[in-house]
């Protein structure tokens, strides 16, 4: 939805992604780089230097008064931050980075909006997050990059206090685990 609120307004949003690039220096908008999974020490194009200057002005934009994101985003979080400083905006937007949670399919070190099966989102219906909790990657055994051992240590554990496997009978019945550990 943010594009299409853009497009409404792309005087406005335009303006102030140039206002962020005149404001910070080249130096501060590269360390933020990370977010596109680049580093620092890459050669980046200018569309890539611009990328950080867009998501600042996002914030803006948007009007986000508090910006819940993956830790790679935090760079360019606080990069809207710093942004304030510079032009005296009173109302900083409240930072709350968390843990990346992985992709669901073998190898994602993170979830990706452009790869909408490897992620869960908070518009999913029920049914889609049971199909894609069902084809993600969880082989027996793995413990290591096994993004539904990821999810069960990083929200289902906290929030529940347990977990219930359900399994027929024939497969020893219903199983719960009272803490991470056991059931890693």
């Amino acid at each position: 939805w943010a594009s299409e609120e853009i497009c409404k307004n792309p005087m406005d949003y335009w303006s102030r992604v140039i206002d962020v690039a005149r404001t910070l220096n080249l130096p501060r908008v590269v360390r933020c780089s990370q977010i596109m999974g680049r580093e620092e020490t890459d050669d980046l194009s200018a569309a890539q230097i611009m990328y950080p200057c867009m998501q600042c002005a996002d914030i803006f934009f948007l009007k986000a008064d508090i910006c819940q994101l993956g830790l790679d985003q935090r760079k360019v979080n606080m990069l809207a931050r710093e942004y304030c400083d510079a032009k005296k905006i009173k109302h900083k937007p409240v930072i709350l980075s968390h843990h990346m949670m992985m992709g669901l399919g073998e190898g994602q070190a993170k979830m990706s909006k452009s790869d909408p099966e490897s992620a869960i989102f908070m518009e999913d219906s029920a049914a889609d997050v049971n199909r894609k909790i069902k084809r993600a990657f969880c082989p027996p055994g793995i413990v290591k990059d096994n993004p539904i051992l990821d999810y069960c240590r990083t929200i289902i554990f906290p929030s529940l206090g347990s977990l219930t496997v359900e399994r027929s009978d024939t497969n020893g019945g219903n199983k719960t685990f009272e803490d991470y550990d056991a059931l890693e």
